[in-house]
Order: C-alpha cells, then structure tokens, then sequence
C-alpha cells in the first residue's frame, strides 16, 4: 500500500506531463510578444554594441574603426567629467527613489479603501503618470520660472547648479508618485483583515499593526516599486535634456553617452559609457530586488 502510495506520489506532478507543458506553455506564449521585443530592442543591441566599444569609432555613419581593446573603459573610469554624471544621476535617483515612494506610500495608507471620494483622487493622483515625461518637464519648467520664482521672487532651481537635480527629482516624483500609491493600495487591499482584527483583540496600538502587518506584508509592492523606480532613475533622460540641456550640474550617464555618440564623434568612447552604465543598473537592481524578496513573507 505504501509503495503504490508513494509511486501514485511520483507520477502526480511530472515534470513534463501534458498538463504542465499546457500550462506553461500557455504562460509563455502569452510573454512571447514581449519577449520578443525584449530581445530585438534590448538584448541584441546591447552584445551588438560590445564590439564597437574596444574599437575608436567615430561615429553612427563611419565604417571606420580600429581596436583599441579596453582604452574606452580605462579612459572613462578616470575621467572626472564621466564620474561627475555617475554621481549626478545617483543623486537624481536617491531624492526621486525616496520622494516618490514615501509619498505615494502615504497617499495608498489614505486613500487603499473604496470609495467614490477615494476613487475620484486616485485617478486625479495617477493621471500625471499618463503625462508624458518631456511633456511634465516643459510644464513644470514653465511652472518654476513664471510663478514659482514670480510669486517667492527666488531663482528657479532648473536655472541653479546646486539645485538643479532636486529641480529635476521634483518633477519626476510629482509624474510617478501615482504610479507608487497604485501599487501600495493593491499590497494593502491583499492583506487579510483578520489579521488587524486579532491585533486589535490583542492590544496592538496602530503603530504597531502598522510595524508587525501593514510593512512586512508590503514588501512585494516595496520590491516593485523600487526596484522599477531605481532603473528609471540610473537611466534618466528626458528631464535634463527638456530642461537642463546646457548645464554641467544636471548631466546625467545617459546624456554623456548621448553627447559622445551623436554629438562629439566618439561613438565607441559613448557605446563604452552605455555598457558601463547598464551594467551598474543591472548590479543594482538585481541587488536590491534579491535584498527584498529575501524579506518578502507569505500573508
């Protein structure tokens, strides 16, 4: 009996029974248009452009070009102008990474609930994640120079070299905020509301249902939204370019690779600077999405 039990046992779940190539396969051909494009606009670009980076091209219309081996990368590691955009854009991506997370945060601890209050200011908080990102730039740029500086009679933090990158993280924490509380108010409806009934019944104060539930149930939503928000950050373009295209404090990595590219005909010296800097973003937020799941606990 135990033995037909235990063979019964092994051949339940095959590893490729018909019913998991179904599922599974079913699951994959939904991912394969995205995957697709992935590979296409992402991943064969980027091995496309390892070659290119050892050699001294000069720009996207030369065939010319000789290889030069690891010179690109040795020259940016000790060039202070690259590693002044590093620190620029870590800047930019701590202020937007914190900003945009403890409001929208805030926002989801207030307005999680349904309602038709609710629901009205959480499409009103979501819709400037719709705005395109060149597209909040101009205004917000517009809204800095022409009533914020008019009204405190102070300078716009777009035209300041110390404040330019919170000028910038500004912008993009008021664009991407909704996106964070969305995010938030579907980690907080998930968790069981039987779970705060007990703690009540056990004395718990609101501080400490909040520190024992709400948080350690929310890492999920944490590891989504900052894991995303990090990438966004490393990668940042749009808003220095829209609004600070001339100033040295808000140059980020991907505007020197841009420059070299497209503007000072040093291609392979730009195409060395964007394998650098996806590396770093793939360390990055490999990192801290393991760092988070490891804290992730079953509700």
């Amino acid at each position: 009996m135990v033995a037909k039990t235990r063979k019964k046992q092994e051949h339940t779940h095959p590893v490729f029974s018909r019913y998991n190539l179904r599922i599974h396969g079913g699951n994959m051909l939904f991912m394969l248009p995205a995957l697709i494009i992935y590979i296409a606009v992402v991943l064969i670009p980027f091995f496309q452009g390892i070659p290119y980076s050892l050699t001294n091209w000069k720009s996207i219309i030369s065939d010319k070009m000789i290889f030069v081996g690891l010179k690109n990368y040795t020259t940016l590691l000790t060039n202070k102008y690259f590693l002044d955009t590093f620190l620029n854009t870590f800047k930019f991506t701590a202020i937007y990474l914190l900003g945009a997370n403890i409001l929208g945060l805030f926002l989801a601890m207030i307005l999680w609930r349904s309602s038709r209050f609710n629901n009205i200011v959480r499409t009103v908080m979501f819709m400037p994640f719709t705005v395109s990102l060149v597209g909040a730039a101009i205004v917000w740029s517009y809204v800095y120079t022409d009533i914020i500086s008019s009204l405190f009679e102070v300078m716009s933090p777009l035209g300041c070299s110390s404040q330019v990158i919170g000028g910038m993280a500004v912008i993009a924490i008021w664009r991407d905020m909704g996106y964070c509380m969305l995010i938030y108010i579907a980690g907080l409806q998930s968790i069981p509301t039987e779970y705060y009934e007990a703690a009540r019944v056990d004395g718990a104060s609101s501080f400490q249902r909040i520190k024992h539930i709400t948080l350690p149930l929310l890492i999920p939503a944490f590891t989504s939204n900052i894991t995303l928000l990090l990438a966004w950050g490393l990668k940042v373009f749009d808003y220095p370019m829209a609004v600070a295209r001339n100033m040295e404090a808000a140059k980020t990595t991907t505007m020197y690779v841009y420059d070299n590219i497209f503007g000072f005909s040093k291609a392979g010296l730009g195409q060395a600077a964007a394998i650098i800097t996806t590396v770093v973003l793939l360390i990055l937020t490999t990192a801290v999405s393991r760092m988070f799941r490891k804290l992730e606990v079953e509700a």
